[in-house]
């Protein structure tokens, strides 16, 4: 995800990787505002400070909620999935929202050094909207069962200024399309306590991964840690194999899963893989079938994720090609 530092209300938005998905951090520290939320704070769409002053932020503040259908440059109204973690606070009229695109890149699926890039067996044909990301303002309520939020923005007609793309199916050039919307909470002021962080990325609920808050006033660090450290993307598991069922051979670039050799690719901007390794938790995350064009094993990396290693001698899977992307 793209990196970089951006002016917001009350401060900046600092961008980083946190293992694959984006961090958004809003500081409070300057007094210059980004156009979008200037606009929708004199529109009165959102209330700053609305979460009160003298906030101790501890724990998960987000509220997160998977989007379940696309939605165009423009458009005033997203229909958004339920939302996580449990205990989430529901959105209300005047809320201040995070769109952001996760996974939209086009990959080349073909079993040859032409994999990802169409020349490098790594990489994407093109990004499309991932990363794309703006603030909105939410003009109705929605519970955490999830619903369809309609929003306040700087785009035509008062809507979206990007499109953001939905899409749970695998074709031939991509994965998994998925972005989310995030409830941000607005303090008046507030005081960084330990344990700040985010909710796990979660590839299954396609939501997660992102730390944001706005701070009108005065933050306060305290000289804390803020860690979203293995709460993004997912690497892949590592599997023993006996050998191939389907001709595998030690050049490949991608096969289906469980085809008997290979390591699995991990996951990223092009898409969920099957098998996953969650770190946090030290335990597989199993899907229900593949999630990238072709499959999920061999050495090709798709998009910005880990390739799977491919084992010189597939027959009997021994040459210790490594686990997971």
């Amino acid at each position: 995800m793209p990196g970089g530092i951006r002016n917001t209300a009350g401060g900046i938005v600092r961008s980083s990787v946190a293992v694959g998905v984006a961090t958004l951090l809003a500081l409070a520290a300057f007094v210059v505002q980004a156009p979008e939320l200037v606009l929708a704070a004199a529109q009165g769409c959102v209330t700053p400070g609305s979460a009160g002053p003298n906030a101790t932020l501890t724990g998960i503040v987000n509220s997160y909620y998977p989007a379940t259908a696309s939605a165009a440059s423009g458009a005033t109204a997203i229909a958004l999935g339920a939302s996580l973690p449990a205990g989430a606070t529901p959105i209300a009229a005047g809320d201040l929202l995070l769109v952001i695109q996760i996974q939209d890149a086009d990959i080349q699926g073909t079993n040859a050094i032409t994999y990802g890039d169409g020349a490098t067996g790594r990489g994407s044909t093109g990004l499309r909207s991932t990363g794309l990301y703006e603030y909105v303002s939410a003009t109705s309520a929605v519970p955490v069962g999830g619903g369809t939020v309609n929003i306040a923005g700087t785009g035509g007609g008062g809507g979206l200024v990007n499109s953001y793309d939905f899409s749970a199916a695998v074709t031939a050039t991509h994965g998994l399309r998925t972005f989310q919307v995030i409830r941000v909470p607005q303090y008046a002021s507030a005081t960084v306590a330990a344990g700040l962080t985010a909710a796990a990325w979660d590839g299954a609920a396609h939501a997660g991964g992102i730390l944001a808050i706005d701070v009108a006033g005065a933050l306060n660090l305290n000289s804390q840690t803020i860690s979203v450290n293995q709460l993004g993307f997912k690497g892949g598991l590592g599997v023993i194999q006996a050998g191939p069922l389907n001709g595998n051979t030690g050049t490949d670039y991608v096969v289906p899963s469980q085809n008997g050799a290979h390591g699995y690719k991990a996951e990223g901007i092009a898409g969920t893989p099957r098998f996953l390794y969650d770190a946090m938790a030290a335990a597989a995350v199993n899907g229900a079938a593949d999630g990238y064009p072709v499959g999920d094993a061999a050495r090709g990396a798709p998009g910005n994720a880990g390739g799977g290693g491919t084992d010189a001698d597939p027959v009997i899977n021994d040459e210790n090609s490594g686990g997971g992307g």
